[in-house]
């Protein structure tokens, strides 16, 4: 199932917000920069609206799964959430997409805040 990603005005940086009533399959929530730069994470909150699911926050996408997993599977109960800030920023390999996966539906909100460079 698709994921609708809005990106609200950002001066420096980017925001990023997904939401998906099913992310499973994988789903991209930022593309992936040109060759050399990096996407950095400053803050991301990823939130489970329903049913008890797994989320994966990762890098890439190889056949319908996230390629490497930089937080998760991470069992989530119905109505939960979860937030980080990173500090130093979590940094994604070059020129590779964020993604995110889950194991089934669960209404899935991930924000995340960070910047490109």
């Amino acid at each position: 199932m698709a994921i609708t990603v809005t990106s609200p005005a950002s001066k420096v940086g980017f925001i990023v917000n997904g939401v998906s009533a099913d992310a499973s399959g994988c789903e991209e929530l930022l593309a992936a920069p040109a060759a050399g730069l990096c996407i950095k994470i400053r803050h991301l909150t990823i939130n489970n609206g329903a049913n008890a699911i797994s989320i994966t926050l990762g890098q890439g996408e190889t056949g319908g799964s996230v390629t490497t997993a930089l937080i998760g599977p991470i069992a989530f109960a119905a109505n939960t959430s979860l937030q980080w800030s990173f500090n130093p920023l979590m940094e994604l390999t070059a020129a590779t997409a964020l993604t995110c996966d889950a194991s089934g539906a669960g209404n899935v909100c991930i924000f995340c805040q960070g910047l490109i460079e």
